[in-house]
């Protein structure tokens, strides 16, 4: 895995090139946001150093979001697993792809399950640690992003990507598959969403990090309107 520095208290984890996870140091150890594509869990631990990981957080339940965790609940039984209620029923063996009341179009991508169980639940407000919980569904149903407030990073999932420069996953360029996955009218919503939060960074689930105020988001925003 490449690991590249994330402002002042992340860390990027990368496998592939283009699959992200990150290590958000907290004062007690580290928040995980996401657990790669399976295969991965040694070499995340590794990332750590000798600064436990205390949780982890789960922005949505593709397979190169949560493929690596139940390897890394295996080896740390007592480390908490934290998502969106919502996403229970996506990471089910098979999963249960029912929609909800307003809900418009089916789950999309590759959804594997996991053997372990959420421990809490994560919703729209709610603060872990540094980070403040934003709902933004558009990706997939019960999909989280999570705003470091220390130091203004977005870790957005896959609600946005930094391949190609920062675009809505929806809007990525032709070679990104996973926005086949979104639906396009409620991820620009959520996009607009965003500018209401003090972003500075943003780091996503595929693309290098992008520095930047929210005159980025409001670039991609505007190309999406095109």
């Amino acid at each position: 895995m490449r690991i590249t520095r994330v402002g002042e208290h992340g860390l990027q984890l990368t496998r592939l090139g283009f699959v992200n996870c990150y290590l958000v140091r907290e004062d007690a150890g580290y928040t995980l946001i996401d657990a790669s594509l399976k295969g991965s869990a040694d070499e995340i631990l590794k990332a750590t150093g000798t600064m436990p990981i205390k949780r982890i957080l789960l922005t949505h339940p593709h397979v190169d979001h949560v493929g690596s965790v139940d390897a890394l609940i295996a080896k740390m039984p007592d480390v908490p697993l934290g998502g969106s209620e919502r996403i229970v029923p996506l990471l089910h063996q098979p999963p249960d792809k029912s929609l909800r009341p307003g809900e418009t179009g089916p789950a999309r991508g590759g959804l594997p399950g996991i053997a372990s169980k959420l421990s809490f639940f994560v919703e729209d407000g709610d603060r872990v640690g540094s980070l403040l919980a934003i709902s933004t569904p558009g990706h997939i149903h019960g999909h989280l992003a999570f705003l470091d407030e220390r130091d203004g990073t977005l870790y957005a999932g896959d609600e946005l990507a930094t391949i190609g420069g920062l675009r809505i996953t929806g809007w990525a360029p032709w070679w990104f598959p996973m926005k086949a996955f979104s639906d396009r009218a409620t991820a620009k919503q959520t996009a607009v969403k965003l500018l209401n939060y003090d972003v500075r960074r943003y780091a996503c689930g595929h693309g290098s990090v992008v520095e930047g105020d929210l005159a980025v988001l409001q670039q991609a925003i505007a190309e999406a309107n095109l």
